[in-house]
């Protein structure tokens, strides 16, 4: 506690020492802006790609090992040093002015107030000094201190980053090589509720029909299995798991439909009568004079009710005159012009209103309160908090592996009686996406949406997984349609959707 107080003589009162509150400031104000960039450049974004995995893969070589991760950090570390001088001295610049203007004042007060928790000498009417303590040796200090506290936060991140990003192998083995049940194990991680073990265990089922031929043959062979053969299994969660984006996009549209159906009005219930049946005697003919004490009590409380409800008469009950109602308009187009009375009416306010929004919007301060079109379809079609892209895109690549590979390892042909439901599944769940990418509205905050961002980077990578999927398909089994019962429309869609003629 010390270090905030400037300690006095025995005769003297302790004063706060203004350095240490000036660096806490700025170092208050460096995670505010570090926060800001994290989130605005997305530094935990990890792709673990399934494109790559098949580019790496497509030759038939055997395994290979990745780019080790300190490798990857040595690379990466010039430009994080480079921009974490550039935040550290233009904050140690910066710092001083923004610190004076604003946080100056609240930061003494807060300051003092701790103070006086812990120390009872402290005044509590001590006052800033004019000059703020802003000394050549207190700038490089904040300047050294800025820089090592980013790189903290940046190498800690990009380390964590790195080091999650890499492939699920164990001494150049799938993680469940080590198992006493590997399928039973990768069976498990299909079924996991925790993203992150079933993102992993996808990652690792593509992996594993991609280079290690042994374990691809011991799934088509595990049949004598408790749930059912290990194929019919890792097919069915991952048919699941395609099927999720049609789900989600159906979902959708029920909820869009039922949001703007009106209610009926036979659909309302009847509320119950709390006054008498309606008069059966001419309505013209005057009323008889109320002659029971509820009848006149009724009739007062009604002509109440009218006189207050009429808008002939002010908020005293006395009418308002046409003199006063020409006095106020002489007064109205003396002070207004035409132009200003036109402008204060409700649509004009509204129009004015939705101009200074979209205004706002557009600008680099409406950025975080956009739901742009490419975030929006994301959420829908490919689920949320998390989206679940990575393992739909894995789930298509080992599903199609494992179809082509058992044309010659599956001895026992469990796979070939699922091969029109894969072909229908990829073929509805590709026209589905694309469909509802083409009709899908934007949101009313999206100010700058056209209809060439309606390809979004997510869509176009599920397109073309789907669509190497099924030309692959096409090519092993076009000349099987009879013998394993795919009808000839699924097989025309399909050659249409490969770009095969």
């Amino acid at each position: 506690m010390e270090t905030w107080l400037n300690l006095a003589r025995s005769w003297e009162r302790s004063r706060l020492n203004e350095r240490p509150i000036y660096l806490r400031s700025l170092y208050l104000g460096l995670a505010l802006v570090q926060t800001a960039l994290h989130l605005y450049y997305d530094y935990d974004k990890m792709l673990e790609s399934a494109e790559k995995e098949k580019m790496r893969s497509s030759s038939g070589e055997g395994p290979h090992d990745t780019t080790n991760p300190w490798e990857q950090l040595k690379s990466k570390l010039p430009s994080l040093l480079q921009e974490i001088g550039i935040i550290g001295v233009g904050f140690s610049i910066i710092g001083p002015i923004v610190y004076s203007f604003t946080l100056r004042g609240p930061a003494w007060q807060m300051s003092l107030f701790i103070a006086r928790v812990f120390r009872w000498d402290v005044p509590y009417t001590q006052e800033l000094s004019y000059i703020p303590p802003y000394h050549y040796m207190l700038i490089i200090r904040s300047l050294f201190s800025s820089v090592l506290l980013l790189l903290l936060w940046r190498t800690s991140n990009l380390a964590f980053s790195v080091y999650v990003a890499q492939e699920p192998l164990k001494r150049g083995q799938p993680l469940t090589q080590d198992s006493n049940d590997p399928n039973g194990s990768l069976i498990n991680g299909l079924k996991a509720k925790k993203s992150v073990v079933k993102s992993s265990a996808y990652w690792e089922l593509v992996i594993i029909t991609r280079r290690y031929p042994e374990r691809r043959v011991s799934i088509f062979r595990d049949i004598d299995r408790q749930g059912g053969a290990a194929w019919s299994q890792i097919s069915s969660e991952c048919l699941k798991t395609i099927n999720g984006i049609t789900t989600r996009i159906a979902e959708y549209g029920r909820s869009s439909q039922q949001q703007q159906a009106q209610v009926k009005p036979e659909d309302l219930q009847s509320l119950p009568r709390l006054a008498g049946p309606l008069r059966e005697e001419p309505v013209f003919m005057n009323a008889p004079p109320p002659s029971s004490r509820r009848e006149i009590v009724e009739a007062k409380v009604g002509s109440f009710a009218k006189s207050y409800g009429d808008k002939s008469v002010s908020s005293y009950g006395s009418p308002i005159s046409p003199k006063a109602k020409a006095y106020l308009e002489t007064a109205r187009n003396k002070i207004l012009t035409p132009e200003q009375q036109r402008a204060m009416t409700p649509a004009n306010v509204q129009s004015q209103f939705n101009t200074y929004l979209t205004r706002m919007l557009r600008s680099r301060s409406g950025q975080p309160f956009r739901q742009t079109f490419a975030r929006r379809i994301r959420s829908i079609a490919f689920g949320q908090p998390f989206s679940e892209l990575v393992p739909i895109v894995n789930a298509v690549d080992a599903l199609t592996t494992l179809a082509t590979a058992s044309l010659k390892e599956d001895s026992y042909g469990k796979v070939a009686t699922d091969i029109p439901l894969i072909i229908r599944t990829f073929i509805t769940t590709y026209e589905t996406l694309e469909r509802f990418a083409a009709t899908l509205p934007p949101h009313w905050t999206d100010v700058e949406f056209s209809d060439s961002q309606r390809q979004t980077e997510d869509v176009r990578v599920m397109l073309c997984a789907l669509k190497d999927g099924l030309r692959e398909l096409v090519e092993a089994f076009g000349g099987f349609t009879a013998e394993l019962g795919i009808e000839e429309k699924n097989i025309r869609v399909a050659k249409a959707i490969a770009g095969l003629s």
